[in-house]
Parts: structure tokens; sequence; C-alpha cells
């Protein structure tokens, strides 16, 4: 039964009742857009409103990654693992790879564009023998990365604002006070809320403001920058691109001198984590699909080229950033809950680095509300197909605004228990950002290779595919990101200790308990006895006598 709506104006909608299987009521041919058809061949009965273009579905790909945050947030860790000279290899490299995988991921998204996005593919590829399984995993895996990356990007983003504070008030004592590091991002994350259950205007805006946002920042570093570099110290020697950093040794000797544990060569593929943590979550764009026209074309290049512009737009801007370093041993030494505000403050001055600082807040804000958009749609799309505890409640759907509001307070929920998880502790957050990073990715996997295992004869390509270029792609997306999964569960600082132990395999172990278990759960209980994969919202019958009306005008 649906939910008793509590206003004539706010409806709720169980999904589940939408449509059984009997035709449209009288016999009456439904009338869908091509969008509208496409997506009820693939099981679903159309539910959101379809206002996005490429922009908006663009953007929210671009805005997830958000280099003009992200990458000053991670600027401290990357001097001190490996300095300028891994921070500018790594972050190229690790660009172009991710960008390979975005393309991996767009073609099978052309093909299967639904919100669900990367567990739907699946089952889909992996056919009714293995889809189940691979889809179940796939959906836990992908929802745990989404739910740690909305909390993480908060909590990065709340360090820019305790560095503004800091420098403004240098005697205050707040600052490092985990209860209210705890309370800036909790208002970060209720700052997210409230577009995503406003409507789906207020979202659309959203996606531009955040896209607007991070361009005025990028234009901010090109211009403001360069001149305050001339009227201080100058600007570094084309020397500091050969500068290499070993600062991962925290161990001493009787001496004081530093006990070297960790190589050279170990500690710059630590330094990969620099671009590792910022590229990722390209399925943004996918869980947008069902609220996207011409979903089946401009998916595939809003996740394509929202990691394409990412990384085209920060590799110049990072050689700008490390030309214009004033000090790099302060950035490295700084006290600051986030060392970009050292980095600021050695090169435009206190009141210079405060504004930039919440500058960046405010476009760190934006960018969480985007990545809360992607956990909440996510959230939505397995409660509909039953994968969650509670599924029927979190998958409703409010009938005027046409949003999951549901799933909007759980995501909150779930972000701010987190958040409350790892308060002053800067291990467990890193160790946060890494299990984000390795369950996305992981899911991301699962798909990519099945594309051509298991689907490979089942797999029907869009209009909008990779050609011939699918397999190469295929197998150096599928290399990297089993490389880079190694790479996260590796300590990233010597020696381990408890505080210096990386907790992201015991959390990636965590969530592979909570999945297995929930699949083999026994006396008929766990998922493998009653979870066929994606549950239909649409009978074939209101499909087969579908009227398809003219496609959308813009």
């Amino acid at each position: 039964m649906a939910a008793q709506a509590t206003s004539k104006d706010d409806v709720e909608v169980d999904i589940y009742n939408l449509n059984d299987t009997a035709p449209a009521a009288n016999g009456t041919p439904l009338e869908m857009s091509r969008d509208e058809h496409h997506l009820a061949t693939l099981g679903y009965k159309q539910t959101f409103i379809r206002s996005f273009g490429l922009f908006e579905n663009w953007a929210a790909t671009f805005t997830t990654m958000n280099f003009t945050n992200g990458l000053p947030g991670l600027f401290g860790f990357a001097m001190y693992t490996g300095g300028p000279q891994a921070a500018l290899a790594n972050w190229c490299m690790v660009g172009g790879l991710s960008t390979i995988v975005a393309l991996a991921m767009a073609e099978i998204a052309a093909a299967l564009p639904t919100a669900g996005g990367i567990y739907y593919w699946a089952y889909r590829l992996g056919g009714k023998s293995h889809g189940p399984l691979l889809a179940w995993l796939t959906a836990w895996f992908n929802w745990a990365g989404w739910i740690a990356i909305m909390p993480g990007v908060a909590q990065g983003n709340t360090n820019f604002l305790l560095g503004a504070i800091a420098i403004q008030w240098p005697e205050n004592t707040l600052v490092s006070k985990g209860w209210f590091s705890w309370c800036l991002s909790c208002c970060v994350i209720l700052i997210g809320l409230v577009p995503n259950v406003t409507n789906q205007r207020t979202i659309k805006t959203l996606l531009r403001g955040t896209a607007y946002s991070a361009l005025l920042l990028i234009a901010f570093y090109w211009i403001w920058f360069p001149i305050a570099a001339s009227r201080r110290k100058g600007f570094q020697s084309s020397k500091i691109f050969s500068t290499f950093v070993n600062g991962i040794n925290l161990g001493v000797d009787a001496q004081g001198n530093v006990i070297q544990e960790a190589s050279d060569s170990y500690c710059w593929v630590i330094g990969l984590l620099f671009g590792a943590w910022e590229f990722y979550g390209y399925d943004a764009s996918v869980h947008l699909a069902e609220e996207t026209k011409q979903a089946s074309t401009v998916v595939a290049k809003g996740m394509w080229l929202g990691s394409a512009a990412t990384w085209l737009a920060s590799v110049p801007t990072l050689v700008l950033i490390l030309f214009c370093m004033q000090d790099l041993d302060s950035v490295i030494n700084g006290s600051f809950a986030n060392n970009w505000a050292q980095y600021l403050l050695d090169l435009v001055g206190p009141n210079g680095a405060t504004a930039i600082l919440v500058f960046i807040w405010l476009d760190g804000c934006l960018s969480t509300a985007v990545c809360f958009l992607s956990a909440q749609r996510i959230t939505y799309a397995i409660a509909r197909d039953g994968v969650l505890p509670f599924s029927n409640y979190f998958s409703q759907v409010s009938e005027k605004r046409h949003l999951p509001r549901n799933a909007a307070y759980l995501v909150a929920f779930l972000g701010i228990a987190i958040n409350a998880a790892v308060i002053g502790s800067t291990v467990a957050f890193t160790a946060l950002t890494a299990t984000a990073t390795i369950a996305t990715n992981f899911s991301y996997l699962i798909p990519i290779v099945a594309r051509h295992t298991v689907g490979r004869s089942s797999f029907q390509p869009a209009k909008w595919n990779l050609g011939v270029l699918s397999i190469p792609i295929t197998i150096v997306a599928a290399g990297y990101i089993s490389f880079l999964f190694i790479v996260l569960m590796l300590p990233q600082l010597y020696p381990v200790t408890r505080e210096t132990f990386n907790y992201a395999p015991v959390m990636i172990v965590g969530i592979g308990i909570i999945a297995l278990g929930g699949w083999f759960f026994p006396f008929g209980l766990g998922g493998r006895n009653w979870f066929n994969g994606p549950k239909k919202t649409i009978s074939d019958a209101d499909i087969a006598t579908a009227r398809i009306k003219e496609d959308y005008d813009s």
C-alpha cells in the first residue's frame, strides 16, 4: 500500500504499486517520450521529471570531482608524498587513466541509462545465472561508496573554513576541537540536503551554479595567483618540477635521524592517491539518467566529458599553483587543518587567504550537495529494487516534487553519523576517503569486466559506443582500477602504528561482510533466496501498446 499522505500537496507514492502487470486503465495506451519508452523497456516507469540537458549532466560529474576544491584539499598531502615532482606526474597519469575508465563506463551507460546505473548494469551483463549476485554486490559497494563520499567531502570542505578561522583568530582554540569540526560538517551536510528535497528546478540551478562557481574559482587562481606571486618572492624556477620529497617516514633513531622505512619508490606510489582521491565519481551522470533528456547519448557524453574536462583543466592549474608556491617547506610543515591555508597565507597574505578559503568553502558546500544528489539517487534506485531494509519506505517519491525525499533523509542521517565516528581523527578521515574510493571503484570494475566476459554476447551497444576501441579501453580501465585497489590498501605513513594504520581495508572487509552476509543469510532470508534482480514497475502490455510522442524540444 502507498504511504498515507500528510497533505494534499505532498503525496508519497509507493513505486511498487505504480504499475503491476495490467495495461493502463480502460485499456487506453500510455503516451511516452522516447526516453520514457527506453526506460520502460529496461523495466521502469517514469517517475522523475526529465529537465536536465547535457550541461547539467556534464556538471554532475565535473562538480562531483570538483578539482577547484579537491586539489587544494589534497595539496598538503601531495607535497610530502613525493612533492611537486610526483604530484604533477601522478596527477597527469591518474587523470588520463580515469578518463579511460569513464569512457568504458559511458559505453554501458549509453545502452542502460537508469538511476541505479552501475548495479543495474551488473545485473543485465551478468544474465540470469550471474546477474543477481553481481548486482547485489555492486549495489552494496556502490551505495556504501557514495554514502561515504558525501560526508568525506563535507569534512574536507570544513577544513577550509577551519583554516580561515585559524588565520583570522590564531588564539582561538575551537578549531582544534573535534566537536566543533563535526558541527560545521553537519551544517554542510544539511545545506546539501535542502536543494535535494525542494524541487527539480532547484536541483537544476544547483548543478549550474556549482559548475559556474568552479569555473569562477579557476579564474581566481589564474588571475590572482600570478599577480600575488610577482609582488612577493616571485615564481619558482623549473627546478620545482624535479623536487621530490619523501615525508612519509615519521620514525627517528636515537640521534634524531629519520629512519628510512619507506623507499622513495614506495612514496611515489602513495603519491598516486593525490589524483585517485580526486578522479572518481564518474557515475554521478548516470544516476541522473531518468531525469535527463536524450539520456542514451547525453549521459554517456556527460560522464566522459566531465572526467576529461576535469583532467584537461586541472593539469595547467596545478602547474600554475606549483610555479606560484612561495615556500614548499612552509606548506609541508604548516599546522592548519588543511595546509592549503598555509600556501595561501604565504602567497596572498591573511586577508586574501581568508577570502579564498571562504570562497572555496562555499563552492564545497555546493559540491557536497551534488554528491548528496548522487547518494540520494542510488539509495532510491536500490530501494526501488528491494536491496535495502525498509525499501518500500526509502523508494517512495514525492508526487508533488517528484523527488525521493525519504532517501534524502537517510543519506543525511548516515552522513552525520559517519562524521561523528571520525571526529577529530585525521587517520579515520583518511580511511573514510580511501574507503569511498575503493568501494566505488570496485563497483565500477564489476560491470566493466562483465561487459566483455559474461555479458559479451548479450550486451547490445547503443548508438553512442566505443567501436573497436571498446576492448582495449576496457583492459586499460580494469587494469588501472585493480592496481589502484592495491595502492589504496597500503600504509601511507611509517612506522605503522595505531595512529598511522590504514583502516580502509578493515572498512572494505566490513562492507564485504555485510553484502555477502545479506546474500547468504540463512533461514530463507538471504538475498540469494528472493533477490532476482531489478523489479519491473511497468507492465509488458503497457510497453507494447504505448504511443511514442514527439521528442523534447529542448
